[in-house]
């Protein structure tokens, strides 16, 4: 059974005697029109002829305004409520704040729909809606029931806007629920909506002031953007342009001066890259990116070491960068270090054995070497009784794979970031 059909279960309709047609407040009662009467709960003796009354009839007529807001007859029962009931919208949005703060949320809901529907009005759209972001955060782990509350939440905003048309309160909200979302344009929208119609106060002042960052982060984003097109089209020295210019008004900002040292380095221009590397690093937590650019950098400067360790900083940041992990190999094998160029091309093979670069560099490594790389290593955790289980048998601990061959002859050298 639907929600709206469970809500509904006690919902009669009846049509009254033409005896009690008669006019109220300038609204006419009409005996042609079916008219729907709330049971009450749990009465299955309810007989709609003897027990019918004005209060019931406005019940059914609420319920059907809350819930069936397309009926056909929604309006004629709109009227009826407000002749008989003229205080009816204010008396029913105090009692659903009251059934809300009480965390009478079904109630509180039903109650808020039906203000909606009996008088629309901005404010009562902005409450339902914030009574459905009180339902989502009971979700803390953000999920079904976050996603379907928040989702309430943002189409009783929009059909507030509907129904009221452009409305600075709802406006404002819709744009603040895209913000939180991370939805910066779609904010940005309704935000310049909101501007464009509210008066001057210190609400306006304060989205003002929000909508010229908003302004200032999308024009950064697309400086940023043009930078890296334009090293990506090979015109490093445009991209440098773009980047001293912004950098002047955003010293802070890590990627723009990772972009910049990128760019630098692919000019060759390394010490100057270099410093702009740095720049990024003291602005950012770490990437592996920087590291891997300030190791190429150091290298073509003659710091072959501390090449090495910032490749070892690239890696422990991204333990799975097969490209990161082949650079450092190629330098450990290039300055004869076995042992270490060994560990990496084990670590390289077991991410992907059939790399060609990574084939190519075990070749090297036996040729130059005169070890012979056999079947993967695999990491294998065992705990302390195996071992000593293990070692009483006189077993040998290893893994035994088939051996990678492979003819390929290929020219390397260290790799750049991608």
């Amino acid at each position: 059974m639907s929600e709206t059909h469970d809500a509904l279960r006690n919902i009669l309709f009846i049509k009254l005697p033409a005896s009690m047609e008669r006019d109220i407040n300038n609204f006419h009662v009409d005996s042609s029109i079916e008219i729907p009467v709330q049971r009450p709960e749990g009465n299955s003796s309810f007989d709609p002829v003897k027990d019918i009354s004005v209060e019931l009839i406005v019940a059914g007529m609420l319920k059907i305004l809350a819930y069936q807001d397309d009926h056909e007859h929604a309006s004629y029962y709109r009227d009826f409520v407000l002749a008989l009931q003229p205080d009816a919208v204010q008396e029913l949005n105090i009692a659903a704040i009251a059934q809300e703060q009480k965390h009478n949320f079904a109630f509180a809901e039903e109650l808020f729909l039906t203000v909606c529907h009996l008088a629309p009005m901005s404010a009562t759209y902005v409450n339902l809606a914030t009574l459905y972001s009180r339902k989502a955060a009971e979700d803390t782990s953000k999920g079904a029931q976050y996603d379907l509350y928040q989702q309430k939440a943002l189409n009783t905003l929009k059909e507030g806007l509907d129904v009221v048309g452009d409305d600075a309160t709802l406006l404002s909200e819709i744009g603040f629920f895209h913000l939180y979302q991370g939805n910066v344009e779609i904010a940005k929208e309704y935000l310049d909506r909101y501007l464009s119609i509210a008066e001057a106060d210190e609400k306006k002042a304060h989205v003002q002031k929000i909508m010229d960052d908003i302004e200032a982060k999308l024009n950064d984003d697309q400086t940023l953007m043009r930078s890296y097109d334009a090293i990506q089209m090979n015109k490093e020295g445009e991209a440098v342009t773009l980047l001293d210019s912004f950098l002047e008004d955003n010293p802070k900002v890590w990627n723009a001066w990772f972009l910049k040292g990128w760019a630098l380095r692919r000019m060759g221009n390394y010490r100057e890259a270099e410093q702009a590397l740095l720049a990024a690093l003291a602005n950012s937590k770490g990437t592996s990116d920087i590291y891997n650019e300030l190791a190429l950098c150091s290298l073509e400067t003659g710091k072959a070491e501390l090449a090495k360790d910032y490749l070892n900083t690239a890696v422990d940041l991204d333990s799975q960068n097969i490209t990161l992990i082949s650079n450092l190999a190629y330098l450990y094998l290039k300055d004869q270090m076995w042992d270490e160029a060994r560990q990496y091309l084990e670590t390289a093979r077991t991410i992907d054995p059939n790399d060609p670069l990574i084939i190519q560099l075990m070749k090297d490594y036996e040729a130059s070497s005169g070890d012979k790389l056999s079947s993967p290593i695999i990491q294998e955790f065992v705990d302390t009784e195996d071992v000593i289980r293990q070692t009483k048998k006189e077993k040998p601990f290893f893994i035994q794979g088939k051996d990678e061959t492979d003819d390929l002859e290929t020219d390397f050298d260290i790799e750049d970031t991608p």
